[in-house]
């Protein structure tokens, strides 16, 4: 990519280094990634993309932590206005599809491609944000112990439909979603958990 004379302002150039990053993370995963590929396709030399993240470890725990971030505020300011324990699920489904659909480079990072043990901690971090925000909300009198391992099912049923999706959609050659994709997800998704979860007995 030519390097443009118009130098984005330093908040904007982290931000387009970052959703440069994010593809080609995607498309070639962390390892196959160079810090010069990074620069080369944003424009920018090495040292540049250096003045804002120290290695591409570095790069690459921001592109997750900043995923995370989002995903659970977004859930935290969404679920809590359901009035019942199924329409908390529903939401929740809707929160998590929705962002899978709007950002698939990011999602693919987290659960497409292999990672070395320092990243992979992480994303399991990441994991646990995610048992430990659904834990709540699951309504039924049983142990801690139950109550956790039951929210982290949950995770793993939307982890898993994440990723059918994701490699459909490649599979596919990455047609736009239709509209209502995250809806329906949601719904499929959330009908699976929720039946689950009503036949959950009392410790």
């Amino acid at each position: 990519m030519v390097i443009n004379e118009v130098r984005p302002q330093s908040g904007e150039r982290r931000e387009l280094l970052l959703k440069v990053a994010r593809k080609i993370f995607a498309d070639r995963g962390f390892q196959a990634t160079t810090m010069d590929d990074i620069a080369k396709e944003a424009g920018f030399t090495k040292p540049i993309l250096y003045q804002f993240f120290e290695s591409k470890t570095d790069l690459y725990r921001e592109i997750v932590a900043g995923t995370a971030q989002s995903l659970i505020s977004t859930l935290a300011s969404s679920v809590p206005q359901a009035e019942t324990p199924r329409a908390k699920i529903e939401v929740a489904f809707s929160v998590y599809f929705d962002m899978v659909i709007s950002q698939p480079d990011a999602f693919r990072i987290l659960f497409i491609h292999s990672h070395e043990a320092e990243i992979l901690s992480q994303l399991r971090r990441v994991e646990l944000t995610l048992v430990s925000f659904i834990e709540p909300f699951i309504d039924v009198s049983i142990s801690d112990e139950h109550r956790i391992q039951l929210a982290a099912g949950v995770v793993g049923i939307a982890e898993g439909a994440a990723v059918a999706w994701l490699v459909q959609q490649k599979a596919s050659g990455w047609p736009p979603p239709l509209p209502d994709e995250a809806k329906r997800l949601a719904q499929r998704i959330s009908t699976l958990a929720w039946g689950g979860l009503r036949a959950v007995q009392r410790d």
